[in-house]
């Protein structure tokens, strides 16, 4: 196989595992079961996965490696700030749930500390909250963050706001708006004279 149809092949394996670990979670969906609907062999899957933990943590890599391109372009085509940044990604999931479905659910799975993404999930959330802190500081040193906020807190809040808008989006069925209530926490980062 070359390395273009091998690629193809990885990406396309890795697309089918990241739908089927969305609806059905790691322990829901089998490497014979994505194989299958790959139509490759598992021993051809395995060539390129060597195990289910390595498929998986490949699925969650594609997964932040989209997030981060796609909240860098936003960044880019609007006036810079990382809240355009932010509500480009909720819209974006809003667009097509899958990936709140994925990373809920999986999030919530790997909580046990013997699930293969703990550790990934554990260290993802400290890669998060460390550059979401930087964004807000330079913000706030730009004058774009309230002075008295500490960039520390607001990144806290603002993952367990996205985390938890998320999970609700999931639960009413996608009926909920992700967008406002994200850009109104953002807002209420934002110069306070702006809010009297």
């Amino acid at each position: 196989m070359t390395s273009r149809k091998g690629q193809a092949r990885r990406a396309q394996v890795v697309d089918i595992a990241l739908h089927r670990f969305a609806a059905h979670g790691y322990r829901g969906v089998s490497l014979a079961t994505i194989a299958q609907e790959a139509g490759i062999s598992e021993a051809g899957l395995i060539h390129h996965y060597p195990t289910k933990p390595a498929l998986l943590l490949a699925v969650l890599d594609h997964y932040e490696a989209g997030s981060i391109e796609l909240m860098k372009a936003a960044r880019e085509t609007s006036d810079g700030s990382f809240t355009g940044a932010w509500l480009a990604l909720a819209a974006s999931h809003e667009a097509d749930p899958t990936y709140i479905r994925l990373f809920t659910v999986l999030a919530a799975e790997s909580v046990a500390p013997e699930h293969p993404a703990h550790v990934w999930f554990v260290e993802r959330y400290e890669r998060v909250r460390g550059r979401i802190t930087e964004a807000f500081a330079a913000d706030q040193a730009a004058g774009r963050i309230r002075p008295e906020l500490s960039p520390e807190l607001c990144a806290r809040q603002l993952v367990a706001m996205f985390d938890g808008i998320q999970l609700q989006y999931l639960l009413a069925g996608g009926a909920l708006d992700l967008v406002t209530p994200l850009r109104e926490l953002l807002d209420s980062f934002t110069d306070s004279s702006s809010r009297a």
